[in-house]
Protein backbone atom coordinates (compact mmCIF):
# COMPACT_ATOMS: atom_id res chain seq x y z
CA UNK A 1 0.00 0.00 0.00
CA UNK A 2 1.31 3.49 -0.93
CA UNK A 3 2.27 5.30 2.00
CA UNK A 4 -1.17 8.61 1.92
CA UNK A 5 -0.09 12.15 2.69
CA UNK A 6 -2.71 14.27 4.64
CA UNK A 7 -3.28 18.45 5.20
CA UNK A 8 -5.56 20.44 5.58
CA UNK A 9 -6.92 23.51 3.54
CA UNK A 10 -9.42 26.33 4.31
CA UNK A 11 -12.25 26.18 2.26
CA UNK A 12 -15.64 28.41 2.57
CA UNK A 13 -14.30 29.47 5.92
CA UNK A 14 -13.51 26.34 7.48
CA UNK A 15 -10.91 24.01 7.93
CA UNK A 16 -10.91 20.83 5.44
CA UNK A 17 -9.03 17.71 6.12
CA UNK A 18 -8.04 15.30 3.39
CA UNK A 19 -5.94 12.46 2.77
CA UNK A 20 -3.98 12.22 -0.30
CA UNK A 21 -2.20 9.23 -2.24
CA UNK A 22 -0.33 11.48 -4.23
CA UNK A 23 2.16 10.92 -7.35
CA UNK A 24 1.60 12.41 -10.96
CA UNK A 25 -1.51 10.60 -12.15
CA UNK A 26 -4.74 11.69 -12.95
CA UNK A 27 -6.76 12.72 -9.83
CA UNK A 28 -9.82 11.32 -8.28
CA UNK A 29 -11.69 12.94 -5.50
CA UNK A 30 -14.26 10.50 -3.26
CA UNK A 31 -16.62 11.91 -1.19
CA UNK A 32 -17.89 10.14 1.89
CA UNK A 33 -21.57 9.20 3.34
CA UNK A 34 -22.94 10.89 6.51
CA UNK A 35 -21.89 9.35 9.40
CA UNK A 36 -18.44 7.91 7.32
CA UNK A 37 -14.97 10.03 6.85
CA UNK A 38 -12.24 9.53 4.43
CA UNK A 39 -10.64 6.49 5.51
CA UNK A 40 -13.90 4.24 4.68
CA UNK A 41 -12.80 4.69 1.10
CA UNK A 42 -9.52 2.80 2.44
CA UNK A 43 -10.51 -0.81 0.01
CA UNK A 44 -11.58 1.25 -2.55
CA UNK A 45 -8.36 3.34 -2.72
CA UNK A 46 -6.00 0.07 -2.26
CA UNK A 47 -7.43 -0.84 -5.99
CA UNK A 48 -6.98 2.42 -7.21
CA UNK A 49 -3.95 4.10 -6.05
CA UNK A 50 -1.26 2.65 -8.08
CA UNK A 51 -2.62 4.36 -11.05
CA UNK A 52 -4.63 7.46 -9.52
CA UNK A 53 -3.68 10.44 -7.09
CA UNK A 54 -6.82 9.83 -5.06
CA UNK A 55 -7.93 12.63 -2.64
CA UNK A 56 -10.59 11.91 -0.10
CA UNK A 57 -11.95 14.90 1.40
CA UNK A 58 -13.46 14.53 4.99
CA UNK A 59 -16.96 16.33 5.15
CA UNK A 60 -17.56 19.36 7.47
CA UNK A 61 -18.23 17.46 10.99
CA UNK A 62 -16.68 14.28 9.83
CA UNK A 63 -13.08 13.23 10.55
CA UNK A 64 -10.67 16.01 11.71
CA UNK A 65 -12.35 18.41 9.72
CA UNK A 66 -13.71 21.61 11.28
CA UNK A 67 -17.69 21.11 12.55
CA UNK A 68 -20.19 23.14 10.32
CA UNK A 69 -21.88 25.10 13.35
CA UNK A 70 -25.06 23.31 12.06
CA UNK A 71 -25.10 24.05 8.36
CA UNK A 72 -24.85 21.22 6.60
CA UNK A 73 -26.45 21.74 3.62
CA UNK A 74 -25.96 20.76 0.31
CA UNK A 75 -24.68 24.14 -1.00
CA UNK A 76 -22.54 24.73 1.45
CA UNK A 77 -20.91 21.21 1.44
CA UNK A 78 -20.33 21.35 -2.56
CA UNK A 79 -18.81 25.46 -1.66
CA UNK A 80 -16.68 23.46 0.82
CA UNK A 81 -15.71 20.69 -2.48
CA UNK A 82 -15.34 23.39 -4.89
CA UNK A 83 -12.64 25.39 -2.82
CA UNK A 84 -10.69 21.90 -1.89
CA UNK A 85 -10.13 21.57 -5.58
CA UNK A 86 -9.46 24.92 -6.50
CA UNK A 87 -7.30 25.05 -2.64
CA UNK A 88 -4.95 22.04 -4.30
CA UNK A 89 -4.65 22.88 -7.57
CA UNK A 90 -6.41 19.85 -8.86
CA UNK A 91 -6.68 19.54 -12.72
CA UNK A 92 -10.37 19.16 -13.42
CA UNK A 93 -10.35 15.71 -11.34
CA UNK A 94 -13.10 12.72 -11.93
CA UNK A 95 -15.36 13.03 -8.90
CA UNK A 96 -17.69 10.70 -7.18
CA UNK A 97 -18.81 9.90 -3.55
CA UNK A 98 -21.50 7.90 -1.70
CA UNK A 99 -25.12 8.47 -0.66
CA UNK A 100 -24.66 12.36 0.89
CA UNK A 101 -20.89 12.71 -0.69
CA UNK A 102 -23.02 11.46 -4.19
CA UNK A 103 -25.23 14.59 -3.99
CA UNK A 104 -22.79 16.73 -3.25
CA UNK A 105 -20.59 15.50 -6.18
CA UNK A 106 -24.13 15.54 -8.02
CA UNK A 107 -24.22 19.26 -7.40
CA UNK A 108 -20.89 20.44 -8.03
CA UNK A 109 -20.79 18.83 -11.74
CA UNK A 110 -24.27 20.83 -12.22
CA UNK A 111 -23.23 24.24 -10.30
CA UNK A 112 -19.25 24.24 -11.60
CA UNK A 113 -19.39 22.61 -14.85
CA UNK A 114 -16.04 23.00 -15.43
CA UNK A 115 -14.51 21.99 -12.19
CA UNK A 116 -14.80 17.96 -12.61
CA UNK A 117 -14.36 16.11 -15.87
CA UNK A 118 -16.65 13.41 -14.69
CA UNK A 119 -18.81 11.88 -11.93
CA UNK A 120 -19.52 8.99 -10.11
CA UNK A 121 -22.05 8.18 -7.97
CA UNK A 122 -23.24 5.65 -5.47
CA UNK A 123 -26.80 5.28 -4.46
CA UNK A 124 -27.41 8.99 -4.10
CA UNK A 125 -30.46 10.94 -2.16
CA UNK A 126 -32.99 10.94 -5.71
CA UNK A 127 -36.77 9.70 -5.75
CA UNK A 128 -39.36 9.96 -7.45
CA UNK A 129 -42.64 11.94 -6.37
CA UNK A 130 -43.62 10.14 -3.52
CA UNK A 131 -41.04 7.60 -2.99
CA UNK A 132 -39.79 7.22 0.49
CA UNK A 133 -35.97 7.36 0.85
CA UNK A 134 -35.91 3.84 1.90
CA UNK A 135 -38.82 1.07 1.63
CA UNK A 136 -38.37 -1.40 4.70
CA UNK A 137 -40.30 -2.22 7.41
CA UNK A 138 -37.55 -1.11 9.87
CA UNK A 139 -37.94 3.05 8.07
CA UNK A 140 -41.51 2.39 6.90
CA UNK A 141 -43.55 5.76 8.17
CA UNK A 142 -40.35 6.69 10.34
CA UNK A 143 -38.45 9.58 10.28
CA UNK A 144 -35.02 8.38 8.33
CA UNK A 145 -33.00 11.44 9.76
CA UNK A 146 -34.04 10.62 13.41
CA UNK A 147 -33.24 6.72 13.20
CA UNK A 148 -29.92 7.28 11.73
CA UNK A 149 -28.90 9.68 14.69
CA UNK A 150 -29.90 7.09 17.29
CA UNK A 151 -28.20 4.05 15.03
CA UNK A 152 -24.95 6.51 14.90
CA UNK A 153 -24.65 7.77 18.58
CA UNK A 154 -25.18 4.37 19.79
CA UNK A 155 -21.80 3.48 17.78
CA UNK A 156 -20.34 6.70 18.61
CA UNK A 157 -20.83 6.06 22.55
CA UNK A 158 -20.09 2.52 22.18
CA UNK A 159 -16.56 1.75 23.88
CA UNK A 160 -14.55 0.07 20.59
CA UNK A 161 -14.52 -3.79 21.82
CA UNK A 162 -17.84 -3.69 22.12
CA UNK A 163 -19.18 -1.52 18.64
CA UNK A 164 -16.58 -3.59 16.68
CA UNK A 165 -18.52 -7.14 17.32
CA UNK A 166 -21.75 -5.24 17.07
CA UNK A 167 -20.05 -4.06 13.89
CA UNK A 168 -19.34 -7.60 12.42
CA UNK A 169 -22.43 -9.02 13.53
CA UNK A 170 -24.41 -7.06 11.11
CA UNK A 171 -22.28 -6.89 8.42
CA UNK A 172 -20.99 -10.21 8.44
CA UNK A 173 -19.55 -10.27 4.71
CA UNK A 174 -17.26 -6.87 5.54
CA UNK A 175 -13.55 -7.75 6.17
CA UNK A 176 -11.70 -5.53 8.24
CA UNK A 177 -11.08 -2.84 5.98
CA UNK A 178 -14.52 -1.59 5.86
CA UNK A 179 -15.23 -2.46 9.36
CA UNK A 180 -12.72 -0.62 11.30
CA UNK A 181 -12.79 2.36 9.57
CA UNK A 182 -16.50 2.85 9.62
CA UNK A 183 -16.41 1.98 13.63
CA UNK A 184 -13.70 4.67 13.42
CA UNK A 185 -15.60 7.12 11.74
CA UNK A 186 -18.10 7.19 14.03
CA UNK A 187 -15.83 8.21 17.19
CA UNK A 188 -14.40 11.10 14.85
CA UNK A 189 -17.98 12.46 13.86
CA UNK A 190 -18.94 15.50 15.77
CA UNK A 191 -21.78 15.42 17.53
CA UNK A 192 -23.24 18.99 16.06
CA UNK A 193 -23.47 16.82 12.88
CA UNK A 194 -24.97 14.18 14.70
CA UNK A 195 -27.60 16.30 16.79
CA UNK A 196 -28.76 18.28 13.07
CA UNK A 197 -29.43 14.91 11.43
CA UNK A 198 -32.86 14.79 12.37
CA UNK A 199 -33.47 18.13 10.38
CA UNK A 200 -30.95 17.54 7.99
CA UNK A 201 -32.18 17.48 4.53
CA UNK A 202 -31.03 17.49 1.02
CA UNK A 203 -31.93 19.89 -1.70
CA UNK A 204 -35.54 20.62 -2.13
CA UNK A 205 -37.87 20.26 -4.89
CA UNK A 206 -36.97 17.92 -8.01
CA UNK A 207 -34.10 15.64 -6.70
CA UNK A 208 -33.05 14.82 -10.33
CA UNK A 209 -32.94 18.42 -11.73
CA UNK A 210 -29.38 18.77 -11.65
CA UNK A 211 -28.92 15.99 -14.74
CA UNK A 212 -30.77 18.05 -16.45
CA UNK A 213 -27.18 20.92 -16.10
CA UNK A 214 -24.79 18.24 -15.99
CA UNK A 215 -22.28 18.02 -19.47
CA UNK A 216 -19.88 15.00 -18.54
CA UNK A 217 -19.68 11.57 -18.16
CA UNK A 218 -21.67 10.29 -14.93
CA UNK A 219 -21.83 6.55 -13.56
CA UNK A 220 -24.76 5.78 -11.53
CA UNK A 221 -24.03 2.66 -8.90
CA UNK A 222 -27.48 1.90 -7.90
CA UNK A 223 -28.57 -1.10 -5.41
CA UNK A 224 -31.18 -3.28 -5.46
CA UNK A 225 -34.31 -1.63 -4.25
CA UNK A 226 -36.86 -3.61 -5.26
CA UNK A 227 -35.29 -6.89 -3.51
CA UNK A 228 -33.29 -5.20 -0.50
CA UNK A 229 -35.50 -2.75 0.80
CA UNK A 230 -32.53 -0.83 1.76
CA UNK A 231 -31.30 1.25 -1.13
CA UNK A 232 -32.30 4.55 -2.46
CA UNK A 233 -32.16 4.59 -6.03
CA UNK A 234 -35.00 3.19 -7.94
CA UNK A 235 -34.74 1.25 -11.34
CA UNK A 236 -37.49 3.78 -12.00
CA UNK A 237 -35.67 6.63 -10.55
CA UNK A 238 -32.83 5.61 -12.93
CA UNK A 239 -34.88 5.15 -16.12
CA UNK A 240 -35.89 9.06 -15.02
CA UNK A 241 -32.43 9.96 -14.90
CA UNK A 242 -31.30 8.96 -18.01
CA UNK A 243 -34.09 10.44 -20.06
CA UNK A 244 -33.08 13.48 -18.56
CA UNK A 245 -29.29 13.17 -19.52
CA UNK A 246 -28.07 10.50 -21.66
CA UNK A 247 -24.89 10.81 -20.88
CA UNK A 248 -25.61 9.27 -17.79
CA UNK A 249 -24.86 4.84 -17.46
CA UNK A 250 -26.60 3.05 -14.96
CA UNK A 251 -25.32 -0.10 -13.08
CA UNK A 252 -27.31 -2.11 -11.01
CA UNK A 253 -25.79 -4.60 -8.95
CA UNK A 254 -28.33 -7.35 -7.86
CA UNK A 255 -28.33 -8.23 -3.70
CA UNK A 256 -26.78 -4.53 -3.25
CA UNK A 257 -28.00 -2.45 -0.55
CA UNK A 258 -27.47 1.36 0.06
CA UNK A 259 -23.38 0.61 0.94
CA UNK A 260 -23.17 -0.48 -3.02
CA UNK A 261 -19.47 -0.83 -2.78
CA UNK A 262 -19.48 -2.99 0.55
CA UNK A 263 -22.00 -5.18 -0.39
CA UNK A 264 -21.40 -5.75 -3.94
CA UNK A 265 -17.98 -5.27 -4.28
CA UNK A 266 -16.78 -7.74 -6.72
CA UNK A 267 -19.42 -5.57 -9.06
CA UNK A 268 -18.56 -2.36 -8.27
CA UNK A 269 -14.56 -1.67 -8.68
CA UNK A 270 -14.57 -3.50 -12.35
CA UNK A 271 -17.34 -0.79 -13.46
CA UNK A 272 -15.66 2.41 -11.41
CA UNK A 273 -12.32 1.03 -12.84
CA UNK A 274 -13.73 0.72 -16.36
CA UNK A 275 -15.40 4.29 -16.24
CA UNK A 276 -11.86 5.96 -15.19
CA UNK A 277 -9.87 3.69 -17.55
CA UNK A 278 -12.36 5.13 -20.17
CA UNK A 279 -12.51 9.03 -18.81
CA UNK A 280 -9.11 9.33 -18.89
CA UNK A 281 -8.18 8.10 -22.07
CA UNK A 282 -10.90 10.29 -23.51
Amino acid sequence: MIEWSDGYIKANGINIHYYRTGGDKPQVVINHGAGDDGLCWRRVVKELETHYDVILPDARGHGKSDSGKKDYSTKSRVADLAGLIQALHLDKPVVGGHSMGADTSLHLAAGFPKMARAIFLEDPPLTLPGEPLFDSEQTRGKDVGKLMRQFMLLFKLLPKFIAIPMARKGSPTYPDDEILPWVDSKKRMSFDFLNSMGSMAFEAGDSLAPFEKIQVPVLLFIGDREKTKMSIVSRKTAEEVVKRNPKVQVIQLENATHDIRRTRFDGYMPALKKFLKTIYKA
